[in-house]
């Protein structure tokens, strides 16, 4: 069975350590994690100002492609609602650790369909 893809938006201060464990949770609930933080910010300086332009693009394009977003942690920052903004524009589904773990125990509480 193909999994979905669910972009991972977190704070930007969020340490790589944090952002792996929101990553294995997603993926331990069923989804194909999504998060240019832990790939792209490897490759990419975010301190040259065209590399992080292309970052922000690579990071839109790859939401593009997702069927859910989940926003992960208690702070919301200026670029977490700018991703947040557009997933919503798309119609792409918005939820959180929190929720995504609740509708899937949800669908394993009410069996196969």
């Amino acid at each position: 069975m193909e999994k979905a893809f669910a972009y991972i938006c977190a704070n930007e201060e969020t340490s790589p350590r944090l952002i792996k464990r929101y990553c294995r949770a997603v993926f331990d609930l069923g989804y194909v994690p999504v998060c240019p933080r832990l790939g792209d910010g490897q490759y990419l300086d975010l301190d040259v100002p065209d590399e992080k332009k292309a970052y922000h693009e690579i990071a839109r394009q790859k939401l593009g492609r997702c069927r859910m977003i989940v926003v992960c942690g208690r702070e919301i920052t200026g670029t977490m609602a700018a991703e947040i903004g557009m997933a919503e524009k798309r119609k792409i589904i918005c939820t959180t650790l929190d929720g995504l773990a609740a509708i899937r125990t949800a669908e394993a509480a009410s069996g196969p369909r």
